[in-house]
């Protein structure tokens, strides 16, 4: 039968109660026997205290795990991994450390344990690196990492595995914490005259709470720390032997009964409310993990939950917007803002499909021609001006909900939702009328000017049997253009299909 703290914690009050009630009844020729009984007690109470600071420790350090956990599995930390660059990495690892409670350094490492960005100025030594590269070499350290060689940076190390969307290893998150963190805990659980010591795996002390009486005999209670390799002790002084006189004992008696009722009352109080907020950070947690948290905005009444609650909430809602963000960079082209080849390949497939029901859209692919001659003769900068040129003049000319995207070096594709083949050819020449007039006036110099070759066709599956037949007929269309080249000027051509809906034979403008 496993109990809850609250009934441990009733069960031992009232098991108090009930041996000091017995102590009085029997009278004070008891009292030497008694009092071997709370020498045991005391023992007893040693080692239950030593073993709950120990699980408690454990907690702490399975929650911060389980922070690590989560972090280390959102795309984000994989994406930043995989395509990221070395200070953008750099300034994730500084602004998750700002968010984490108690964090001393946090930073995140390659497949081969090298940190990314300037270690030292992410706060990890060169032990804490060292520990990586074992961690990640399967060979046998001590865990949590426990670095105390430098006073006022005492501090422990948790790892938590990235991996890739595949199941291989991306990397490793590195995160470490002051161990004030675990000496606040500690001595919030101390009695007075109590001193903790916590061991490392060499046996060690590397933290010290408390400060034991010399001149009183005292004794020492070891537990192990579950689910690590340390130790800790608990130096508490041995009680006092004495035979108290009888309106003594009632008195003590008295005022543990009062003490034990209060005590009652008091944990009760404070776990209903921890149990709230253990509640509160479970749901938040699997809300995270979920993607649709959302803050309650409800205070809650420990501070000790508070600063940890408002950090989740942070931490939250920035990996939402940074999620959100890597989203539309994954999507768009960086030089030209209009979308990119993936995007485009997908909204073709879906069009496709479309056209099963609703009206078929029109595919147009557009080269720049001699743009070769462009990059050669003015450089790249002067390439990139003429794509983005191009890529704001696309924009202009198309509705809202049609789509611009560049499918790689100078070639563009549009997909027109809501035109229909008879006004394709009206519009095409529109276009390639204002293109040849409006960015010749627009750049810096005339000579940079380019024509456009464009191949357009109809988005039909009864036509395509496939979304790839459907580009290759567009690209056709787009070699027939580009074989006028005598024509100084923009031209354009629209594919034909010999089965259903034929559109506009080969044309070009004249």
């Amino acid at each position: 039968m496993h109990l809850s703290i609250g009934k441990t914690i009733a069960i031992l009050v009232a098991l108090l109660i009930s041996v000091a009630v017995i102590t009085t009844a029997t009278g004070l020729y008891l009292i030497d026997d008694d009092y071997r009984a709370f020498e045991n007690r005391h023992a007893s109470d040693a080692r239950h205290t030593v073993r709950n600071a120990a699980i408690a420790i454990r907690n702490q350090i399975r929650f911060y795990q389980g922070i690590l956990q989560l972090i280390a599995t959102n795309p984000e930390a994989i994406n930043l991994i995989e395509f990221g660059e070395e200070p953008e990495i750099a300034d994730w690892s500084r602004a998750v450390g700002r968010v984490l409670p108690g964090s001393l350094g946090t930073a995140l490492a390659g497949p081969d344990g090298v940190v990314f960005g300037n270690p030292l100025a992410l706060r990890v030594g060169a032990a804490c690196q060292m520990d990586m590269h074992t961690f990640l070499d399967g060979g046998a350290i001590e865990y949590p990492l426990l670095h105390t060689d430098v006073s006022g940076l005492e501090h422990f190390d948790l790892l938590a595995k990235v991996t890739s969307p595949s199941g291989e290893r991306a990397g490793t998150l590195f995160v470490s914490f002051r161990l004030d963190v675990l000496q606040d805990l500690l001595r919030n659980m101390a009695r007075n005259g109590d001193r903790f010591s916590l061991l490392g795996r060499d046996g060690r002390a590397k933290l010290i709470v408390g400060n034991a009486d010399t001149d009183t005999e005292s004794q020492n209670y070891l537990a192990d720390v579950p689910d690590t390799s340390w130790k800790l002790v608990l130096t508490r002084p041995l009680p006092i032997s004495h035979s108290p006189i009888a309106d003594r004992v009632m008195i003590d008696i008295t005022v543990i009964s009062i003490a034990g009722v209060l005590i009652v009352l008091l944990v009760s109080h404070t776990l209903l409310h921890f149990r709230k907020d253990v509640r509160r950070i479970h749901g938040d947690l699997q809300a995270m993990l979920a993607g649709n948290y959302n803050p309650s905005g409800i205070p809650t009444k420990l501070a000790e939950t508070r600063p940890l609650l408002r950090d989740l909430q942070q931490l939250a809602l920035k990996m939402r917007r940074q999620h959100q963000e890597l989203h539309q960079q994954s999507l768009s082209d960086p030089l030209t803002g209009v979308f990119n080849r993936r995007y485009f390949d997908l909204m073709l497939a879906h069009h496709h499909e479309q056209s099963r029901r609703e009206q078929p859209a029109i595919l147009i692919i557009a080269d720049l021609n001699d743009f070769k001659h462009i990059n050669d003769e003015f450089g790249h900068t002067g390439g990139d001006e003429m794509l983005e040129q191009t890529a704001h003049f696309l924009r202009s000319q198309v509705r809202s909900t049609d789509l611009v995207a560049r499918l790689g070096g100078d070639e563009f594709a549009l997909i027109l939702s809501q035109m229909s083949s008879q006004d394709l050819d009206e519009w095409l020449t529109k276009l390639v009328q204002e293109h040849d007039e409006q960015t010749g006036k627009k750049l810096r110099d005339t000579a940079m000017h380019c024509h456009l070759s464009i191949g357009a066709a109809l988005i039909d599956a009864e036509c395509y049997p496939s979304h790839s037949d459907v580009f290759r007929a567009a690209e056709s269309a787009l070699s027939s253009a580009k074989q006028r080249r005598m024509l100084r000027q923009s031209r354009f051509a629209i594919a034909r299909s010999d089965n259903v809906r034929p559109i506009d034979a080969v044309r070009e403008t004249q």
